[in-house]
């Protein structure tokens, strides 16, 4: 047996669900809130600052189930102006209300028009919000998009033009000739029992007013009812309205020296050549063009100098008759508009309408009968998802869904293609790449892209790129070189990583999360991600932990990859990222508050610094001055009130800020586990011995939470890279050596096979059902760190009477041997070196090495490191020493 020494040289690779037999140097079995980075080691995560509770803007606070299941969001305009806002769900026949909040000083904002919106009637998962600028576009797939009702007084055949046309010959073509005008049709055969036909016979010396004026007499002189004539420039105009309701009827011309001098036309021209130079004001006329197609027609509407009148103007391209003007406005996704600080509009977009053409010559956009998912911007452009159709607005219009001219397309035109395959489509989200864009639905990914440069509606196309399985309510995410997005299994929730590559390769795709299997839970519903500091996290509205995968790379070397796990105060309803910093909404028992955490270790705004100028924010969990310090000169303690309702489930702290490092020693870095009053002021932690109201700016109130690190079993390394292990030697650990970094109190937990934390044993005599111990035999925290086994069989079967008294559902047999245990950890007090300390200062260390005595087999221990105290710790490196047998064998 050889006496030998190996090192661990860091902690970074995070949690590994895989055997200890397997697992590199660096996984560990869990970590929770922890920070590793490839700079400090294995730090502890910062604690959340608290900003506020949530609020409206009455200052009334939100609570209970209020704000339960809402559709959360996050502003960013810019460093002064962030935002975190959310949508409540549909309750019964109550529409969802909008709200918004500073997220920086947690103050309510004004929202006009936010509260039970008529567009707010969806769930958590029928919504999506997207930002750009001051305008976030809010979108409920719980709402079908309509267009607007058709006009209807239209009536083809009720109106008629006659037009004197030249064309090239001399206005003696006109004079002195015959003109003939037939007017017939069903309304006007019943009145006047035939076809009414009017002539006028032109003088020698007629121009266009006298003839087109000795029609319009003859007309007139017919006497049919409802007929009128009036006289644009070189025109008649003819419309026929019976007892108000117009009226169709048939038009037929003749005139001039080659009986070709008079035009006529009612709805319809062949060609522009027809539309008369004067007209009425709105008067629209289809121009066929070709008469075996319709896709070349188009609508020519008269714009009149003067509207009432009629006369001169201009025709310009319009849109049909009868045709739906285009989209609902209130049936489309809605805007949220900051316009100012703190205020907000949510209002209906002023979408364009339909100025041209028709339904077959500018069709409306594909989402019309359906619902849209998800809203984007690109190449300048509002895009929507909906069902299996990517729609994209007219470029730099982003609220136009309708081509400009029915005549001829455009580069700028709308965008609508269809990305339907064998298998079944629904897109939920989209993300930009170098390629293109990514479309994701649940069962197969695609890549839109173009050619030539920019999407247009002539050189977008659209091809699958992968066959993956998704989560349809979680979004994917661009982390900067590649794209993450999970995968629901009924248990448990897997994570993957998508690198596209070139336009025509399948993209790079690394199922990251296999490493822990099984251990993330299946009600993650938020995934979100920090490209500056490389890592994504998952959360879930009914949890209170966050799930961290972080990376390094230093160019294509893959350095760290980290799985790790937070636990908050209360459950985890939002978060964001942004930059260094972490928003979080909570909801602590009856109360939802907003917090932020600053990721570096020495933030720029830190309230303790010690003697050596090291900045740090305290460890702690909703960390905040006190509202108000008061001392009782009675029972001389410090009352230290806070800012919120007291969270019975945790660790109460007290700790004064300040600064060392000046020489001044001010009680900075003070701290103290207080017990919790009340009085008519409020909740407080009180601090005995203090008088803290000299320095009450200073006193931070907040709840201390644990680093927790469980660590795997000591193997014997047989490679440098401790690849390859050996599990079948014997291995007896004598002692662990921990390099820590800047850190306060470290402690160490210790499971050993076979020992017990506490015990006491009983006899059964197939009567007695109640057992006792004392605090002295047991000493636990929570009831469910109790066993109890009976003849060595562990027993569920029993329920606690008091602290210390448990009854059985039934007897034990006589003799039975009964064992009331705690099976926990243990407590080890590490040995470190001897060292000096400045008196006063902040508790913190550069440097120091922790040695842990054991002496056990390494199968027969499990080892935590723990600290519950409200300074950080930064685990470096582990060495161990023990003696190492391989049972005669040689390994090679």
């Amino acid at each position: 047996m050889a006496a030998v020494t190996q090192r661990i040289p860091n902690y970074l690779s995070g949690v590994s669900k895989q055997t200890d037999s397997k697992k590199l140097p660096g996984q560990v079995r869990e970590c929770i809130n922890g920070l590793p980075d490839v700079t400090l080691g294995m730090t502890k995560r910062p604690g959340f600052k608290f900003i506020s509770k949530l609020k409206n803007t009455s200052g009334t606070d939100f609570s209970g189930t209020q704000l339960d299941n809402a559709k959360w969001f996050y502003i960013n305009r810019d460093t002064s102006t962030r935002y975190i806002g959310c949508i409540t769900p549909k309750v019964g026949s109550t529409n969802g209300s909008l709200y918004v909040w500073n997220a920086d000083t947690g103050a309510a904002c004004t929202i006009t028009n936010g509260s039970a919106h008529a567009y707010l009637t969806g769930a958590k998962t029928n919504y999506d919000i997207t930002t750009v600028q001051d305008t976030t576009i809010i979108c409920n797939d719980a709402v079908t998009v309509t267009t607007q009702a058709a006009a209807t007084d239209f009536v083809a055949q009720s109106r008629g033009t006659v037009l004197i046309s030249l064309l090239g010959t001399l206005e003696a073509s006109i004079q002195s000739t015959d003109f003939e005008i037939k007017l017939g049709g069903t309304a006007i055969l019943a009145e006047k029992s035939s076809v009414q036909t009017c002539t006028y016979t032109s003088g020698a010396s007629d121009d266009y007013d006298a003839v087109l004026t000795g029609l319009k007499n003859a007309i007139v002189a017919k006497n049919i009812t409802g007929l009128n004539v009036d006289i644009y420039g070189t025109s008649l105009q003819i419309d026929y309205v019976v007892s108000g309701t117009r009226t169709p009827f048939t038009l037929e011309a003749k005139g001039g020296l080659d009986n070709e001098r008079l035009t006529v036309f009612q709805d319809w021209a062949s060609n522009e050549s027809w539309l008369p130079p004067n007209s009425f004001h709105n008067h629209v006329v289809t121009i066929v063009n070709s008469p075996l197609y319709d896709e070349d027609n188009y609508y020519a509407k008269f714009v009149a100098d003067n509207p009432s009148t009629g006369g001169s103007g201009y025709w310009k391209e319009s849109l049909g008759n009868n045709q739906s003007a285009g989209l609902t406005a209130a049936t489309m996704p809605h805007r949220l508009r900051n316009t100012g600080t703190n205020t907000f509009v949510f209002e209906v977009i002023p979408w364009g309408d339909r100025l041209v053409g028709d339904d077959l010559t500018n069709m409306h956009p594909s989402f019309v009968g359906k619902t849209i998912k998800k809203a984007f911007w690109h190449d300048n452009r509002l895009g929507f998802l909906s069902e299996d159709n990517v729609i994209l607005g007219r470029a730099k219009e982003p609220f136009e869904f309708y081509a400009v001219s029915a005549r001829t397309h455009t580069a700028g035109d709308p965008i609508d293609v269809n990305c339907a395959s064998v298998r079944p489509t629904k897109l939920h989200s989209v993300k930009p790449a170098r390629q293109g864009l990514i479309l994701f639905s649940k069962n197969q990914q695609f890549i839109i892209y173009a050619d030539d440069g920019p999407l247009t509606p002539q050189s977008t196309k659209i091809r699958p790129i992968s066959n993956m399985e998704m989560s349809d309510t979680v979004d994917p995410i661009d982390i900067g070189t590649h794209f993450n997005f999970i995968s629901k299994t009924p248990n448990f929730v897997r994570v993957f990583a998508m690198q596209p590559k070139g336009l025509g390769e399948s993209p790079d795709i690394l199922d990251i999360g296999r490493v822990v299997n099984e251990w993330i839970t299946i009600d993650v519903d938020t995934l979100v991600a920090s490209i500056q500091n490389e890592f994504i996290a998952m959360s879930a509205q009914n949890s209170n932990e966050i799930y961290f995968y972080r990376t390094y790379k230093q160019g294509e070397d893959l350095l760290m990859e980290s799985w790790f796990k937070w636990t908050l105060p209360g459950t985890v309803q939002n978060m964001a990222l942004d930059q260094d910093d972490m928003y979080c909404v909570t909801k602590q028992g009856n109360q939802y508050t907003i917090s932020k955490a600053n990721l570096t270790q020495s933030p720029d705004v830190a309230i303790i610094t010690n003697a050596q100028g090291q900045k740090i924010n305290p460890c702690m969990d909703l960390y905040a001055p006190a509202s108000s310090v008061a001392y009782d000169s009675t029972n001389l303690f410090s009352k230290c009130y806070l800012p919120y309702a007291n969270l019975t489930d945790q660790k109460n702290v007290v700790i004064v800020a300040g600064t060392t490092a000046a020489g001044t020693y001010n009680n900075s870095g003070f701290t103290i586990t207080p017990e919790v009053g009340t009085d008519g002021t409020g909740t407080y932690f009180k601090v005995p011995g203090q008088d803290l109201t000299s320095n009450a700016s200073n006193v931070y109130v907040g709840y201390a939470y644990n680093f927790d690190m469980t660590l795997p079993q000591v193997h014997y390394q047989l490679d440098q890279e401790g690849r390859t292990r050996d599990f079948t030697a014997s291995l007896t650990i004598s002692r662990l050596k921990f390099d820590v970094g800047l850190s306060g109190v470290l402690g160490f937990k210790l499971n050993a096979v076979g020992r017990f934390a506490g015990k006491k044993e009983h006899i059964g005599d197939n009567s007695t059902t109640d057992f006792k111990w004392t605090v002295n035999d047991l000493d636990y925290v929570d009831r469910n760190q109790v066993k109890v086994k009976v003849n060595n069989v562990t027993n569920t079967a029993f329920t606690f009477l008091s602290d210390t008294e448990i009854r059985f559902s039934s007897a034990p047999a006589t003799g039975a041997a009964i064992i009331i245990y705690l099976d926990e950890w243990y407590e080890l007090q590490p040995v470190t070196a001897a060292n000096t300390y400045l008196a006063d200062d902040v508790p913190l260390n550069e440097s120091t090495v922790f040695t842990l005595p054991i002496h056990q087999r390494s199968k027969n221990f499990t080892l935590r490191v723990f600290n519950d105290s409200p300074f950080p710790v930064s685990l470096n490196s582990m060495m161990w020493e023990g003696n190492y047998s391989p049972r005669f064998y040689r390994r090679t």
